[in-house]
């Protein structure tokens, strides 16, 4: 079904190109819109006509290689979004395309590296939680915890969901002591968000202010 989808959208995307009358931003106008609407067989061929007429512009390689992947096209959507991430490489949201595609295709040392230089030199603090959570989803611990601590150092404080995704590793490696740690700790910074209370009555914690400990390592 993908091919065929696929194959429609190359179509449409030849006769599109062909029309040097229809005006650039007329067609990312339908282009965007499709896209932001999850038509990515519609967007797809609006962003290849631009591509192919005006080149450069790394917003667009960027959806038109995500739509090549929600086509299943992941080889080719891995070029754009590179493309579009070496454009622009402190985008947090083409860094995390550009990891969900390196996802799809089993390529996880590239994921991993993407992300961890992202975190260790641009001090990406998402990243580094995108790198925390896909590690999870890759049953890398040691990877997840690397990453979590990291972000528990750039946020200073300042953000309790490091904490609380500390809390979910810690609990997947059978760690309850850190576990409850990296809860108290996130009760500090965030004493009313309902994550963190309900967390609490699950480990039958008391929501007062002698439960919570200080942020940090």
């Amino acid at each position: 079904m993908n091919r065929l989808l696929l194959a429609a959208v190359l179509s449409t995307a030849a006769l599109a190109a062909c029309s040097t009358t229809r005006p650039m931003v007329a067609a990312k106008k339908e282009a965007d819109f499709a896209f932001e609407h999850g038509d990515y067989a519609k967007a797809a061929p609006g962003y290849l006509e631009i591509i192919e007429r005006a080149p450069g512009d790394w917003e667009v390689e960027y959806r038109y290689g995500v739509c090549l992947a929600e086509l299943g096209n992941l080889r080719e959507a891995r070029t754009h979004v590179e493309t579009a991430q070496a454009a622009n490489p402190t985008s947090d949201e083409v860094a995390a395309g550009l990891a969900q595609v390196y996802f799809k295709l089993g390529e996880k040392q590239k994921l991993v590296q993407l992300l961890q230089d992202r975190g260790n030199m641009q001090r990406s603090l998402p990243s580094l939680m995108l790198l925390a959570d896909y590690a999870l989803q890759m049953d890398d611990a040691d990877t997840a915890t690397t990453a979590i601590n990291g972000a528990i150092l750039l946020a200073e404080g300042n953000d309790f969901e490091p904490y609380m995704k500390a809390v979910e590793i810690a609990e997947k490696l059978g760690d309850t002591k850190t576990a409850a740690r990296r809860l108290r700790q996130a009760y500090t910074i965030a004493p009313k968000a309902p994550a963190v209370g309900a967390k609490l009555v699950e480990y039958g914690l008391a929501v007062e202010p002698t439960t919570g400990l200080p942020p940090g390592p």
